[in-house]
């Protein structure tokens, strides 16, 4: 038997619920079970939800459903968004979305060329995503032309006020025919949101709010891993070679990503199973009572397949890919901890992913630890404790009687060795993923390569604005590349403290940031500019 894909409920396209089933979902999260039927019929909403809730396929599986790709060149859609990098986000995600709509998609921000820009919109586009600021200098060379979009989207809306887009967004939304559909998402509920609502949305607007009011059991242990995603599972199987693990689930996000751990794990010889809805449902049953017995040590499942998982004993759940919200989060690490017994939550992560680990812990009210990723060296320790350890319990259970007569036959010279060869082939039999070096080094904040810090092209500064002053990454690399006229590459790591925060610039370019930024205003708090002391 199928599980159920309950898109289907939701009144979407084929085209659109055709992508979503190539994406590998077949549940809809909270909100998008929620608005989706609200957003179809066509009225204004309000969406309150935590960032990755998967907002973005709630409202952009309803654009694409309502848009048939047009002749005119004009956008019948623009999606607003506080900062470039989760415009290009929603971007990637409405051209999967889109697959095979046909819709025309494009994305603009500052620091990019805006040439190109001008070129893809003049050759004709059906939706618009970008940011308040760079819409607004596309709108005032009258390259961008709203009078025929039907739909607006204000993703973030309360970051965006936060950032001072108020007036942009306004001036935007005034150029907008007002029979259009207003979509507005937002995390918090702000009195300048409420203001917005007001005046610029149609007095039947409804209000769609998923609120998590769940946290994490408190007798689950959760870490967290930062690797290359060529590391992602190398890093998966040291994790389980070290910990020797004898009943775990591993999350994927994707029926794809599920088959493709299970096969790399089984020719590695590790005792795995797949679980998914595109597997029978009598397979599922033999699986789940092959796993509560213990002959398979895993199970690979889906975030749907594992809602039917109820075992006890799990020590280990292993986030091999977070999930798409975080009230899968939540029922992933709920699988271990129960009955009183304390569990291990595991999850592999690249650098890009740390905003909505730190989401999650938020929403939760957990903490997630960051943790080194086991070298070769502390495996081999592990596998050899292990073995030591079934040794002992063999011959406290006297099962070894029977060979020490044949024992007692070797010559005693050879004794040493003869054990050592029967330690080393049991050994071999315990490893499974074939290591070729001790370390796997950790990524952090540029998935390509060596750390930037380490970069003899670049100094560190140190500004005099940290955490304590709502600042993130994305406004410091906006704000450099702004008002120094900087590019992004010219900007390295970014380490935000709490009053604080070190950045690591271009040498080329630190006495343009120092000259054109000291003084200026991040987030509405002035900074100062230093050269840092390495120390």
């Amino acid at each position: 038997m199928m599980i159920e894909n309950k898109f289907e409920q939701l009144g979407l396209s084929n085209e659109v619920l055709k992508a979503i089933e190539d994406m590998g979902f077949s549940k809809p999260s909270q909100i998008q079970e929620e608005a989706i039927p609200v957003l179809l019929t066509g009225v204004d909403v309000i969406g309150q939800a935590q960032t990755g809730t998967g907002k973005t396929l709630a409202f952009g599986s309803v654009l694409l459903s309502k848009i048939n790709p047009s002749n005119d060149k004009l956008p019948q859609a623009i999606i607003l968004s506080p900062t470039r990098e989760l415009a290009m986000q929603i971007h990637e995600e409405m051209n999967r979305i889109g697959k095979y709509n046909g819709s025309k998609i494009t994305c603009v921000y500052g620091g990019s060329d805006i040439e190109k820009q001008i070129r893809t919109i003049k050759k004709g586009i059906d939706i618009i995503v970008g940011t308040p600021g760079r819409v607004m200098d596309l709108m005032r060379r009258k390259v961008l032309k709203l009078t025929n979009v039907k739909f607006v989207v204000l993703d973030e809306a309360d970051e965006m006020l936060n950032m001072g887009f108020v007036e942009d967004i306004e001036t935007i939304l005034e150029k907008v025919d007002d029979s259009r559909q207003t979509i507005l998402f937002s995390a918090t509920m702000p009195a300048g949101i409420k203001k917005i609502a007001q005046n610029y949305m149609h007095d039947d607007f409804r209000h769609v709010a998923v609120l998590s009011k769940q946290t994490t059991a408190t007798s689950v242990k959760q870490f967290y891993y930062e690797v290359r995603q060529k590391d992602r599972f190398e890093t998966l199987c040291r994790l389980i070679d070290v910990a020797n693990v004898k009943t775990g689930i591993i999350f994927c996000r994707t029926k794809r990503s599920v088959d493709e751990v299970t096969e790399q794990m089984q020719q590695a010889n590790y005792n795995v199973e797949a679980m998914h809805g595109d597997l029978s449902q009598n397979h599922r049953m033999n699986t789940l009572r092959k796993f509560k017995k213990g002959t398979i040590n895993f199970l690979i499942a889906t975030d749907v397949a594992a809602r039917g998982i109820d075992v006890e004993n799990v020590t280990h759940v292993i986030n091999y890919e977070l999930p798409q919200d975080i009230e899968s989060y939540v029922h992933r690490i709920g699988r271990t901890g129960r009955a009183d017994k304390e569990g291990l939550a595991y999850s592999i992560i690249t650098p890009k992913e740390k905003n909505f680990l730190r989401q999650i812990e938020r929403v939760t009210k957990s903490t997630i630890t960051k943790a080194v990723i086991p070298t070769l060296q502390e495996i081999s320790e592990a596998k050899i404790g292990a073995l030591v350890s079934d040794v002992e319990d063999v011959i406290l259970a006297g099962n070894h009687k029977k060979f020490k007569q044949l024992v007692n036959e070797i010559d005693p010279t050879l004794l040493a060795d003869f054990t050592a060869a029967l330690l080393y082939m049991n050994y071999q039999d315990q490893l499974g993923y074939n290591y070729t070096r001790d370390k796997i080094q950790e990524a952090s904040g540029n998935e390509g390569g060596k750390s930037k810090r380490n970069n003899k092209d670049f100094t560190r500064i140190f500004v005099t604005a940290g955490s304590m002053d709502r600042i993130k990454v994305s406004q410091v690399i906006n704000f450099f590349v702004s008002k120094a006229g900087i590019k992004k590459e010219d900007i390295g790591e970014i380490d935000i403290k709490r009053k604080f925060t070190f950045i690591d610039i271009k040498k080329k370019v630190v006495n343009k940031v120092v000259k054109n930024c000291n003084k200026q205003k991040i987030n509405n708090r002035k900074i100062e500019i230093e050269i840092a002391n390495r120390k």
